[in-house]
């Protein structure tokens, strides 16, 4: 009877097979604990903040806690620091990802020692086939402020949405295609490398004043609360009479 490299048999000889055994089966191939998802957001990074480096500090501290913590799967990505914006891309498991989200609802909540403020997320994608990025690291971005109120659209701000991903989704391609030895100085020079890659700061200045995008906690009240919901033969005088009798 085959086995995994673990020692675990395989769900394929045990017999009648589900989907969740396929996934599960899949993810102990591949060395999976859990899922991995992708969260990208965007931030604004506070006035007060003297040296932007401090933003990726700050995540590399968290991303240690929370491993020691949660153990969720490894977390890979890449966090671009603007003069006045981070990009922000993540790859890891639920549970690493919801600790970032909350991490980012307290930011929100601090007027002192917060470092960032107006976070809008723009996508969570759900258990992903393939990692953009093999490992997680940041960079700053040095480029001049400029003018934020230069990005305007009639198109809707899924359209906005979906360029800005665009842009990383190539950015993501273009790193994992360059040779170990030459990924840390072309990191580095961004800007100068690949300026089209890069997502503009008036379109991210853009997408954070938009109404429509979640901050972190209107996305932790919307999917981590329980829902309500009123059926309409709830709101009905008389009551409807149940097809079934209650068993005391």
């Amino acid at each position: 009877m085959a086995a995994t490299p673990g020692g675990e048999e395989s769900v394929y000889e045990t017999g009648r097979l589900s989907l969740l055994d396929l996934i599960f089966e899949k993810n102990r191939a591949q060395n999976k604990k859990q899922l991995v998802h992708r969260l990208v957001y965007i931030s604004k990074i506070r006035q007060d903040v003297a040296d932007r480096r401090e933003v990726g500090a700050h995540y590399e501290k968290l991303f240690k806690n929370s491993q020691a913590q949660i153990h969720g799967e490894a977390v890979s990505g890449l966090l671009l620091i603007y003069p006045v914006h981070i990009v922000h891309v993540l790859e890891s498991s639920a549970n690493v990802l919801q600790e970032v989200i909350n991490d980012l609802a307290e930011e929100e909540e601090q007027s002192i020692g917060g470092m960032m403020h107006n976070s809008r997320i723009l996508v969570y994608s759900g258990d992903l086939q393939n990692r953009l990025f093999t490992q997680w690291s940041f960079r700053c971005i040095n480029q001049s402020a400029a003018r934020m109120q230069e990005y305007t659209t009639n198109e809707s701000i899924d359209v906005a949405v979906m360029e800005a991903l665009n842009l990383l989704l190539k950015l993501g391609e273009y790193l994992g295609k360059l040779p170990k030895l030459s990924f840390s100085k072309t990191m580095d020079q961004l800007p100068e490398k690949v300026p089209e890659l890069l997502v503009r700061q008036d379109l991210l200045e853009y997408l954070i004043n938009s109404k429509e995008l979640s901050s972190p906690s209107e996305y932790l009240k919307r999917y981590t609360k329980p829902l309500n919901v009123v059926l309409e033969s709830e709101l009905v005088w008389p009551m409807q009479t149940k097809l079934f009798p209650v068993l005391n």
